[in-house]
């Protein structure tokens, strides 16, 4: 189950030793969280998800500076379309709801966007970088903001939800973080259908 020692992962400087630890001490606790989500979700979404941990393929030289896995409807991948992500940087836990950059349809669920009331989307926090740790609080400011700058920069990302920190308190009690997660992704589900009508649009 995560808890605070599953950032101890980082400590690691070297790449074989940091993947090593990544698959042996938090795949695991993914795995099980990732398969815990798809049986909460599907009453809400009628599909079954799939989960997707993180390769680290590209990592020849450095190690992983994060780590996590991604709920999508795919079998095939999940950087296509709007996807759930949970995982780790070395001081945070993230929970969220993410577009790429990248992704396919990325114009017709840009505009979608516009639609969407800023007081019902159920985050704390957003990002226009799922690449860097860095998040600011959601308002409807932020909100904006970041939503305008999907719409008009190509390589701009859009994730929300939520970022813990190592030291917050539920850390203390694995439960907590496992109800906290559950708690943000159910809520983010509505969201989840409506990016995912759009994407899915002809």
């Amino acid at each position: 189950m995560l808890g605070r020692t599953s950032f101890e992962v980082f400590n690691d400087p070297t790449l074989p030793g940091r993947l090593a630890k990544i698959q042996t001490e938090v795949d695991p606790d993914f795995e099980t969280l990732g398969e815990q989500l798809t049986q909460l979700l599907y009453p809400e979404l009628q599909e079954t998800l799939h989960v997707h941990l993180a390769k680290h393929l590209r990592r020849h030289k450095n190690p992983p500076v994060d780590t996590w896995f991604a709920l999508s409807s795919s079998k095939r991948g999940y950087k296509m379309m709007p996807h759930f992500e949970i995982g780790l940087w070395p001081n945070w836990l993230f929970i969220n709801l993410t577009l790429l950059g990248d992704m396919k349809q990325r114009q017709q669920v840009a505009t979608s966007l516009n639609l969407i009331d800023w007081q019902l989307v159920p985050a704390m926090q957003i990002s226009s970088d799922h690449s860097s740790s860095k998040h600011e609080d959601y308002s409807q400011e932020t909100w904006q903001a970041a939503v305008q700058r999907f719409q008009q920069v190509a390589k701009s990302d859009l994730v929300l939800g939520t970022w813990i920190h190592k030291n917050d308190d539920r850390f203390a009690n694995p439960k907590a973080i496992e109800q906290t997660i559950q708690q943000q992704i159910i809520d983010l589900a509505p969201l989840y259908q409506a990016l995912m009508r759009a994407y899915n649009e002809s």
